[in-house]
């Protein structure tokens, strides 16, 4: 349950940036995806101060400046790619390609923290690379006939290498120490900061029609953020993986409500499936164990059964 309230939050995020920065109707008077993304990050700030507040003085104590930084600034282009994705696509091409981060965060790990990459894994990879490239169709993007998405592509592509950086980033930290306290604090503080670089360079001050919609961006990150915890609070990453899933149907079912964006695209279809296939054959030494409980389980269940 959890997780899919912050699946829907996110889903909430995504349909009011791509309406306010002009992604559907060019006619509005829209925003810069910094300014968006700035607003977001200090109102989201904001609703989440009751809980920053709770923490103790000393976990606000940090190490390993340079890192805190890189990671910060890592997330916030990140994020600032992935609203330039929505303003350019449809909700559901964005998302399918942003589910290539789990693989992108394999090359980076294999790169950067020297990680071995199995058999498997690059099979999710090939697997992964493939679903991209038959959605986005990169190579009709020179040709007469453009294809809608093209070198747009990119921009969720990209996107999902900045957080994957982020997030090694955040791994390596925490091998060095740092609390989950200190992680988690210092990524809600200067975010707010750190996305206002990008956003004096193209100013707009928001009108009276956009702060609504502003203030909601920033209630619909700080509950996305809660939920996703309180999630992991309560279940294993292994069970709760299958069910990241719902997050491409849910922003099916809000691009349709939204804005009548439905995917037809055998194309769209085809590389969703084998983008999911990667991400199963990438956790599949992960659900082993889990699988293999089940099924004692359910011997121990039968055995029962047929004694009574």
């Amino acid at each position: 349950l959890w997780i899919m309230v912050s699946h829907a939050c996110f889903s909430g995020i995504n349909a009011i940036v791509r309406h306010w920065s002009g992604g559907v109707d060019a006619g509005i008077e829209s925003l810069p995806v910094s300014v968006i993304q700035f607003f977001q990050n200090v109102f989201g700030t904001l609703f989440l101060l009751p809980w920053i507040l709770q923490a103790r003085v000393g976990s606000f104590k940090i190490r390993y400046v340079g890192l805190h930084l890189t990671r910060i600034i890592a997330a916030v282009l990140g994020v600032y790619l992935w609203y330039l994705s929505l303003k350019a696509m449809p909700i559901a091409e964005s998302v399918t390609l942003s589910f290539t981060g789990p693989i992108v965060s394999i090359i980076a790990a294999s790169i950067w923290l020297k990680e071995k990459i199995s058999s498997h894994r690059l099979f999710a990879i090939l697997l992964s690379l493939t679903g991209a490239f038959v959605i986005s169709r990169p190579d009709l993007a020179f040709g007469e006939n453009t294809h809608a998405i093209g070198l747009a592509a990119l921009l969720p592509l990209s996107s999902a290498l900045a957080i994957a950086i982020s997030k090694l980033l955040t791994r390596k930290l925490a091998t060095l120490g740092e609390t989950p306290t200190v992680l988690s604090t210092y990524l809600l503080l200067l975010m707010a900061p750190a996305s206002l670089i990008p956003a004096l360079y193209e100013w707009t001050t928001p009108n009276f029609a956009h702060w609504p919609w502003l203030i909601l961006l920033g209630a619909l990150a700080a509950g996305a953020h809660l939920s996703f915890a309180k999630a992991y609070q309560l279940a294993e990453v292994t069970f709760l993986t299958p069910i990241g899933f719902s997050k491409f149907f849910i922003n099916v079912l809000v691009g349709y409500l939204a804005f009548q964006e439905l995917p037809l695209e055998k194309s769209l279809w085809i590389g969703v499936a084998t983008i999911f296939a990667s991400i199963f054959v990438l956790s599949y030494s992960s659900f082993k164990p889990v699988l293999m409980d089940y099924k004692i389980s359910l011997y121990s269940w039968a055995n029962r059964f047929r004694s009574s």
